[in-house]
C-alpha cells in the first residue's frame, strides 16, 4: 500500500537541499514523476506531485506550472540558474536538489512510499 510523503520527508529520504519554497515544506506529494523529457511530464498533471529531473533550465519550470507540479528535485547535485529560479519562484514551484542519481532518489522514494519496505538508509 503507497502512502503520501511530505516534502520534508522527502528531503530527508534524498538528502536534499532546498532551494526555494522552504515555507511550503509540509506539502504532501503523491506521486513522482522522473524524467529529463519534459513532453512525458506534460501527458501527465498533479498539484501534488514531484518532478525528479536532471535538466535545470527554465524549461523544467514551465512544464511543471502548465501541468500544476507543485516541486521539482535536481538530481546529480544540479543546481539551476537563477533565470530558473526566479521563473520558481513567480509560479510558487517548490525546488530541491539532491546528488543522488535519478536511479536511486526514485528508488528510495518507491521504497519510503510502500507501507511494507524497509527504511533504507
Amino acid at each position: 500500500m503507497k502512502r503520501s510523503l511530505s516534502l520534508e520527508e522527502i528531503t530527508v529520504i534524498l538528502e536534499a537541499e532546498i532551494i526555494l519554497g522552504e515555507h511550503r515544506i509540509n506539502k504532501k506529494i503523491e506521486t513522482i514523476y522522473c524524467s529529463d523529457l519534459m513532453s512525458d511530464i506534460l501527458s501527465f498533471s498533479d498539484s501534488k506531485s514531484l518532478l525528479l529531473t536532471g535538466l535545470i533550465n527554465p524549461q523544467a519550470v514551465r512544464t511543471a506550472e502548465m501541468v500544476e507540479i507543485a516541486a521539482i528535485c535536481f538530481v546529480h547535485g544540479k543546481h539551476p540558474h537563477e533565470e530558473t529560479i526566479e521563473l520558481a519562484r513567480q509560479n510558487d514551484i517548490i525546488l530541491l536538489s539532491t546528488k543522488l542519481s535519478m536511479f536511486e532518489a526514485s528508488g528510495r522514494l518507491y521504497c519510503a512510499s510502500m507501507e511494507k519496505c524497509d527504511d533504507i538508509k
